[in-house]
């Protein structure tokens, strides 16, 4: 447990950061699209870092008796992973305007035809349900004579007018673009997946931890939280990055920076 306990309190640390990072954004515009995302994917993911903390066992918020909810831990484990990724998605990898547009443009028309999706079931009024129409059907225009969406595989092109993909690549494509280890990130996202749904494979590793007890589920919680502090960590450096600020603190630059450069040294 001493290891896994390392490892909840760098979290905390680094989750902390992240919040006060979050804070320096309250009231702020930018004309810069890409920087406003970054601090609404920000925002996203200091409550669900908070959260992960409070089903770990010995955190801040809980003690060594309470129920290790491992199932809760990787379902919002996969979620920070997933946000930090798309955020590096649309936010800072360093591509082209053209690419960089078609990107917003994903991200608007999934934004908007989820909307509509989400009126339509509480019932909307109608001319709510006309405008969020009209601006659907205008960026699926744009979408579908843009030649990035023109090169893509037909079902990729169907998934995303559907409003089922926000992005042109699927999260190991994500990865990979970032330089990452793809064994380590399929293996990681494979065991969240795995426990966070209901598939045979998932009753099967239920049935695997009772047997071999709870040290099972602490190696595998090590082994997740220290990718999921790297992945955290890094989006919070990139965005201080493009946001062009300075760590309050060397201690929170030193966390941050060892947590980062983890990310890109896994193998």
């Amino acid at each position: 447990m001493s290891n896994l306990q390392e490892l909840i309190d760098d979290f905390d640390s680094i989750t902390e950061i992240a919040y006060d990072l979050s804070q320096q954004f309250d009231g702020v515009q930018t004309e810069d699209r890409r920087k406003k995302i970054s601090t609404y994917y920000l925002a996203k993911v200091v409550p669900e870092c908070m959260s992960l903390l409070r089903v770990l066992p010995c955190s801040r918020f809980t003690d060594a008796k309470e129920l290790f909810d491992f199932p809760s831990f990787c379902s919002i484990s996969r979620s920070l992973i997933e946000a930090a990724n798309l955020h590096w998605y649309y936010c800072i990898e360093s591509v082209d305007k053209e690419v960089s547009d078609f990107r917003l443009y994903l991200y608007d028309f999934h934004d908007e035809k989820s909307t509509m999706q989400i009126a339509k079931f509480i019932g909307a009024e109608e001319q709510g349900m006309d405008l969020l129409q009209e601006k659907c059907d205008r960026l699926k225009g744009i979408i579908k004579e843009n030649g990035n969406f023109k090169s893509l595989l037909p079902e990729v092109q169907r998934q995303i007018l559907k409003g089922r993909k926000c992005s042109d690549m699927n999260q190991t494509e994500i990865s990979e673009c970032r330089g990452l280890d793809l064994d380590t990130f399929n293996g990681i996202y494979k065991i969240l997946s795995t426990n966070t749904h209901s598939t045979p494979s998932a009753i099967s590793a239920l049935v695997h931890s009772r047997i071999h007890g709870k040290e099972l589920h602490d190696a595998l919680a090590g082994l997740v939280l220290s990718y999921v502090a790297s992945f955290v960590s890094e989006m919070v450096r990139t965005i201080g990055e493009i946001w062009c600020l300075e760590f309050a603190k060397e201690e929170s630059e030193e966390i941050i920076g060892l947590y980062s450069r983890g990310l890109f040294e896994i193998t």
